[in-house]
């Protein structure tokens, strides 16, 4: 290829020259034809010594030219697997984010559930501090009930066990001593009156 363009340029120089030479009056001079002519074959001979250096700077243009090519074909590569990882990266932030949405979710209704567990702790809390208050209330009646009776006050004592009853209607102690302060009742009502029977008779 360079050869062929060495002849052209040979042959485009002959020409110019002869153009010159036509235009300068000198095309029947011959010493100066034999000069030019001269002239040209030692451009001509520089030109075929310059090909093999042409040759190297199109091998080194040839081999700079493929890495480029290689180098753009590494980078479209690198570039494809870039957009690649970038449309998975933005895949997983989706992810996370609908999995953040999911979990807000979860975190206001576990915060319901335990504003509700709260509420029935402080429900059940109430009943348990009234139903303490009642017990206290229930042993101190029924106390004051054995002192009565035990002071023989049965009617006082049935009073204060009856109060036990109206707080705790399933207090078994209470209906049971009640029972046995009637009957106590009923033999001091007897007695008296078998007392008082006595008196008169007398």
């Amino acid at each position: 290829m360079i050869r062929k363009y060495s002849k052209y340029f040979y042959m485009f120089t002959i020409t110019m020259i002869s153009l010159v030479l036509i235009n300068g009056g000198c095309v029947y001079q011959p010493e100066r034809i034999v000069t030019i002519e001269t002239k040209i074959n030692t451009l001509s001979q520089s030109v075929e010594g310059m090909e093999p250096e042409i040759s190297a700077l199109k091998g080194k243009l040839d081999a700079q030219a493929a890495g480029i090519e290689s180098t753009l074909s590494s980078q479209s590569q690198t570039y494809s697997h870039l957009e690649e990882g970038l449309v998975k990266t933005e895949n997983m932030i989706q992810e996370i984010i609908q999995k953040l949405d999911s979990a807000e979710e979860e975190k206001t209704k576990m915060i319901a559930q335990l504003e509700e567990l709260r509420s029935q702790l402080n429900k059940l809390e109430s009943i348990s501090k009234i139903r303490n208050a009642e017990t206290n209330l229930t042993d101190e009646l029924l106390n004051d009930a054995i002192k009565l009776y035990s002071e023989q006050k049965f009617e006082e004592a049935v009073s204060k066990w009856e109060e036990v009853l109206v707080l705790d209607p399933g207090n078994l102690d209470a209906k049971f001593n009640i029972e046995i302060a009637k009957d106590r009742i009923k033999e001091k009502q007897i007695h008296d009156e078998l007392k008082a029977t006595l008196i008169q008779r007398k």
